[in-house]
């Protein structure tokens, strides 16, 4: 007799806890871990004996967007063993967001992503949530003679970024450990979640390029270049001519166009006045110039950048273009790569007395730099 079975695809699915057909669940903590969190904390026990005293690591707590608050919390058990010999503590590091009003999960879930992803960054390895719960002030076990406790119900959602098998995690290849920012953490969560707020795109598709999901070297080449050139696009004002004057020189040439090519032209020229993607890129190299060789490698490098993408988004026979294919693009991809980050350590506040420190010590980044 054949069993009778069935699948539900679902987006979210929450334990503990029944909810009504059109209720929306909503919370005031959502308390997450990443894989690798531990190693990037660091914080160890250095008190136990014989005896196995355990103290407790003191935990950390900062406001951060949108009126919440953010814990970096830890969390220990005994772990059982079959020898008489040997006893075992546990300690697992999480965060911990805290609305003081119940929100709905999206809003804690999008704060999640930009903290996940600045483990990504930090730790310079795409790693990915390994555990979510939340809880409701509006729900709660008694406990007879004591205070309510809240029900810690486990959230289970699509996240990214996600990784099927468990990344191994490589202290030296880290950009920055916990302990590098620990006086300063506040300041520098809070100065990713803003920058990642405000210039999006150029995060998105970093994240999207650093996933190594590309079948081929064109799908890290292109979110790589466009990341460089929507951040630039919103950190600079820089136009090729002032904006009067380049005003005045489209209504000079739409007044002299014949009346049914007049509003083609004027879509033409709607963004004539950008600056061009080569000029865009010398701009970003500016500030961290004396990484990326001398002048003539410069040059070398983003004529070749131009060039590949130009000929990936523009594909047309010329002699003209220089482009760079197959694993050619590779030195491409890891000098872009380098590009944003160098960008982003300065967004969260780094010097760069610490960007240098932080390129030396980062093998990964040195052999970018290099490449």
């Amino acid at each position: 007799i054949g069993l009778s079975k069935s699948s539900f695809r679902v987006t979210r699915a929450f334990t503990r806890v029944q909810y009504e057909e059109d209720e929306v669940p909503s919370f005031n903590t959502l308390t997450f871990s990443v894989d690798g969190i531990d190693e990037w904390i660091g914080t160890s026990n250095d008190h136990q004996t014989t005896t196995i005293l355990y103290q407790h690591p003191e935990g950390i707590s900062f406001n951060i967007a949108k009126g919440m608050e953010l814990s970096i919390t830890f969390n220990q058990q005994r772990t059982a063993s079959l020898s008489p010999r040997e006893e075992k503590i546990t300690q697992k590091t999480y965060f911990k967001l805290v609305s003081q009003h119940a929100r709905e999960l999206d809003e804690f879930v999008s704060l999640a992503r930009k903290i996940t992803e600045f483990l990504c960054f930090a730790m310079n390895k795409m790693v990915c949530l390994d555990s979510v719960s939340a809880t409701s002030d509006d729900l709660f076990k008694e406990i007879e003679g004591g205070k309510p406790i809240p029900i810690s119900i486990d959230v289970y959602y699509r996240g990214w970024p996600y990784a099927k098998d468990e990344p191994k995690i490589n202290l030296y290849n880290m950009l920055f450990r916990f302990k590098e920012i620990r006086n300063d953490i506040g300041e520098v969560i809070n100065n990713w979640v803003k920058s990642y707020e405000q210039y999006d795109s150029a995060f998105r598709l970093y994240f999207l390029a650093k996933t190594g999901v590309q079948t081929y070297l064109e799908e890290k080449f292109l979110p790589l270049v466009q990341g460089l050139e929507g951040y630039h696009r919103k950190i600079s004002n820089e136009k090729e001519m002032d904006e009067t004057e380049f005003e005045e020189l489209v209504k000079n040439l739409i007044e002299q166009c014949p009346k049914e090519r007049q509003k083609w032209l004027r879509t033409k020229l709607t963004h004539a006045n950008e600056v061009s993607l080569r000029k865009r890129i010398k701009r970003l190299i500016e500030p961290f110039k004396d990484l990326f060789g001398n002048n003539k490698k410069r040059e070398e490098l983003v004529s070749k950048i131009v060039d590949t993408r130009n000929e990936l988004t523009h594909p047309k026979p010329s002699k003209e273009l220089k482009a760079a294919k197959g694993v050619n693009l590779w030195p491409l991809c890891m000098k872009m790569e380098l590009l944003l980050e160098l960008h982003f350590l300065q967004l969260i506040g780094f010097s760069r007395e610490k960007i240098d420190s932080i390129i030396d010590n980062c093998p990964e980044l040195k052999r970018k730099r290099n490449w």
